[in-house]
């Protein structure tokens, strides 16, 4: 049935990072919620580099 390797079936099942950040220093979107797919990433930058990630998917096979 699956023809992924154990780290992306483990990942797919298992997603890290999801989410949004709170004040977030950088924000990036891409996609469009009228077309059905969608990624939003939040970042806090902290001495010149990323503290933190977080995304949000949204669509058929990527949310």
């Amino acid at each position: 049935m699956w023809e992924y390797t154990d780290k992306v079936q483990e990942h797919f099942l298992n997603p890290r990072n999801v989410g949004e950040i709170e004040h977030p220093d950088g924000v990036g979107d891409v996609g469009s919620l009228a077309c059905g797919d969608a990624l939003k990433l939040t970042l806090k930058i902290a001495d010149g580099r990323i503290a933190d990630a977080k995304f949000k998917t949204f669509g058929c096979a990527s949310a």
